[in-house]
């Protein structure tokens, strides 16, 4: 056998190997495990060079991203700072109150006290019960998602979602195509592909999570 032959079969052998063991790595990430929800709270600054945000209606679609990659339904997102309330503004404070899933077997027995005072102010421990529950990974594209109504202007709120948010959830970022630039409106949507950890609605596979 020439070395040609030697080394293409050695080559593709390893390639072969490589595309096996992300598809295992795949699988792997999407079964069943047993999670138990985690207080975060994330404070910061939006400056927009180019979008201007009603304080609400950017409460409304952050809120909207974070449940979308399985933050606690009683997650709260609150903007403050802005001058006129009827009014777009490009300068404000965010404060993100939350709670984000992570497995169970790396989660601490006790809640410190300042991740109970946030469990308070997302109502209390019967809402974000200590019990374990079923979740998994999800990849998602937000881009792609129609009902989260994503668009080109959305550029610096998926930035500081990126840079601020998302390190303190149990997510990780797989790619990224936000490039912001100053007082310039990009013609394509800000891209984030993503797999988070999400409770499972799923009866079968929430089964197959408690076996």
């Amino acid at each position: 056998m020439s070395r040609f032959k030697l080394s293409f079969m050695r080559t593709a052998t390893l390639v072969g190997l490589v595309c096996a063991s992300f598809h295992v790595a795949a699988e792997d990430e999407s079964k069943p495990i047993q999670a138990v929800w985690k207080p975060v709270e994330v404070r910061y600054s939006y400056v927009g060079f180019t979008t201007a945000y009603n304080c609400d209606a950017y409460e409304t679609k952050l809120k909207e991203i974070l449940l979308k990659m399985g933050a606690a339904p009683q997650t709260q997102v609150r903007a403050t700072g802005c001058v006129d309330i009827n009014r777009p503004s490009k300068n404000f404070f965010v404060t993100v109150t939350t709670a984000t899933p992570v497995a169970a077997g790396e989660a601490t027995s006790e809640l410190s006290p300042a991740e109970q005072e946030l469990v308070e102010r997302l109502g209390g421990d019967k809402t974000l019960s200590k019990d374990p529950f079923p979740a998994a990974w999800k990849t998602m594209e937000l881009s792609r998602d129609r009902k989260l109504d994503l668009e080109p202007g959305d550029c610096e709120l998926m930035q500081g979602l990126q840079d601020k948010v998302l390190p303190k959830l149990s997510v990780k970022l797989l790619s990224d195509r936000i490039q912001c630039t100053p007082r310039h409106l990009d013609i394509a949507t800000p891209a984030l592909k993503v797999a988070a950890l999400a409770p499972l609605t799923d009866p079968d596979k929430a089964t197959a999570a408690r076996d």
